[in-house]
């Protein structure tokens, strides 16, 4: 029982994820780990595109079913040890410990191989997709956790942008 309210305390409950609050806490964990141990720490913030379309036109279940593929994506890409946070809505914070800016082609040429096997097994008549902002954490410079979330979500946004130019 008390596993069971943990569990909904601390985790999104469609998509089985972390949830925001229990994200963030993880989060600093994470990062004074990464201070004590000397090791830099990958956070991405991101975002679902077009997801308001997809709700509005298909509906709130298929809206649904996209993110609960997208963390199923999320975790047949990412290491065992990474963390997968809805921050809210179609946005999620995923934090790679012992990982640095070197590592993020590599992830996100994963994400983008297992989203595209993702869209041939669905075969909808839309594509699902998203935006990656990043942000490190170097612990010979370190910054705040409101800081390294802010410059993710706002390398996001600016990838955002670009595609929709």
């Amino acid at each position: 029982m008390e596993e069971e309210l943990h569990k909904l305390a601390h985790h999104d409950t469609l998509t089985g994820c972390c949830n925001r609050g229990y994200g963030i806490d993880l989060f600093k964990e994470q990062v004074k780990l990464a201070q004590r141990k000397k090791y830099p720490l990958l956070l991405a913030y991101i975002d679902i595109d077009k997801f308001k379309y997809i709700n509005d036109t298909f509906g709130h279940k298929e809206g649904d079913m996209v993110l609960k593929e997208g963390v199923k994506l999320f975790k047949s890409t990412l290491r065992e040890i990474d963390i997968i946070c809805r921050m809210g809505g179609d946005e999620f914070l995923l934090i790679f410990p012992d990982s640095s800016p070197n590592d993020a082609p590599l992830i996100r040429e994963r994400l983008s191989k297992n989203l595209e096997k993702l869209n041939q097994k669905l075969a909808k008549p839309y594509k699902i997709d998203f935006s990656i902002g990043l942000s490190c954490y170097n612990p010979s410079n370190p910054l705040s956790i409101e800081e390294l979330i802010k410059i993710a979500d706002e390398n996001m946004y600016e990838e955002k942008s670009k595609k929709k130019k």
